[in-house]
């Protein structure tokens, strides 16, 4: 790349992390909101947990979309418009006066924010070398785990001292400010346009890339659609809706600290090792949830996932963004999709625990699959060579 470009990019690189961080927090906030949402509407907790669920599948459906705009759009202005509308939602969310009215903008919300990976991935992929990437993907997730710190805490102490609705009304603001900020991106060189169909086609010719799919899968289901569930499952313990926030932020903290010390290691420690810590830690978690639901393991569990994540899911990331590498777009909507597909399984399992009281069940479960995604991820990363082989 031309020295000329090393500004803007590097300017790009902190806007789209901020992108980021926004669309996490709208993710974040809803769990340990549920039960005092539910209370509001005098709707059951299951009822409101459907929020979740559409959420994620609403974020899976439309991210493929959102791609294919991008090829013919841009990437700049995709994402300006997904906010936006992503900001009239939260508008709505905060507005709503029912169970209806608030899982249908939960929904459109998911959709809208359905963009920004993709986008902040495929910008990434389309200007940086992949040495460069890993560093920019592990800014990427120390953004996210603030995302999820703030929107958990935050939900939590707002919901606790004042009305859940002011959450959605925050973030709508922010989402309109994140707007302007995204306007004065520049549009990131890239490829001549190509239809779905032949992107879809060199895609599926890829094993390597079908393979990080599949892991990637149950990575949705460990890591976004049952975390979802800690504060639930802890307020159904008696827990109050500020320390279940409080204790689950223990994630996005964690997520922060290993994000940050793994520049230390990049390119020192190989891929498969670190998948491999991951993965264990992921294991470890989820058998101290199955023990026992108290603050004090939900801290534990928190902290163990948000190691993984830091981890895993970055290393996951960038592996996808080198298998996918001759159809980058499409590659990493499909990501995006999986990812989301996973959230949107963990998602119900974990409404259906709520609805039957079964979190220790759950979390078991999650123990076993746990093993398979360590095994699944780890060997695949060791067999892989960068440039797809």
């Amino acid at each position: 790349m031309a020295d000329g470009l090393a500004r803007p990019r590097l300017n790009a690189v902190v806007v789209l992390s901020i992108a980021a961080f926004v669309s996490i927090v709208d993710r974040s906030v809803t769990p340990p909101l549920v039960p005092v949402i539910a209370d509001d509407f005098a709707t059951p907790v299951a009822q409101i947990g459907i929020a979740l669920t559409l959420y994620s599948i609403a974020y899976a459906v439309f991210t493929l979309p959102w791609s294919i705009l991008s090829t013919h759009w841009g990437r700049v202005r995709v994402l300006a418009v997904s906010t936006g509308i992503a900001a009239l939602a939260n508008a709505g969310t905060a507005l709503s006066q029912d169970q209806l009215s608030f899982t249908v903008s939960r929904g459109i919300s998911g959709a809208a924010f359905a963009a920004t990976f993709t986008v902040v991935l495929v910008y990434f992929g389309d200007s940086m070398t992949m040495a460069r990437r890993a560093v920019a993907t592990a800014n990427l997730a120390a953004a996210v785990a603030l995302g999820l710190a703030l929107g958990t805490l935050g939900a939590g102490a707002i919901a606790h001292w004042l009305n859940w609705r002011w959450v959605f009304a925050v973030v709508a603001i922010v989402s309109v400010l994140l707007v302007v900020l995204v306007l004065l991106l520049p549009e990131p060189p890239h490829g001549a346009r190509e239809g779905l169909v032949p992107s879809l086609a060199r895609l599926v010719r890829t094993p390597w890339a079908i393979a990080v799919l599949g892991i990637t899968l149950l990575e949705g289901v460990l890591l976004i659609g049952i975390y979802n569930y800690f504060p639930v499952a802890l307020q159904e313990t008696g827990t109050s809706v500020l320390v279940a926030g409080a204790v689950t932020a223990a994630f996005g903290a964690s997520v922060i600290v290993v994000s940050q010390l793994m520049k230390l290691v990049l390119g020192r420690w190989p891929a498969w090792l670190l998948l491999l810590i991951a993965g264990v830690c992921v294991v470890g978690g989820y058998i101290a949830l199955g023990l026992t639901v108290t603050p004090a393991s939900v801290v534990v569990a928190s902290v163990l996932l948000g190691i993984a994540w830091a981890l895993g899911h970055t290393t996951i990331q960038t592996w996808m963004t080198d298998a996918a590498a001759t159809a980058r777009p499409i590659g990493m909507a499909l990501f995006s999709i999986a990812l989301f597909t996973g959230a949107s399984i963990g998602a119900a399992l974990g409404g259906a625990a709520a609805d039957t009281g079964v979190f220790g069940t759950l979390f078991t479960a999650a123990a076993v699959a746990s093993v398979v995604f360590t095994i699944l991820a780890t060997a695949g990363r060791a067999r892989y060579r960068v440039g797809g082989s």
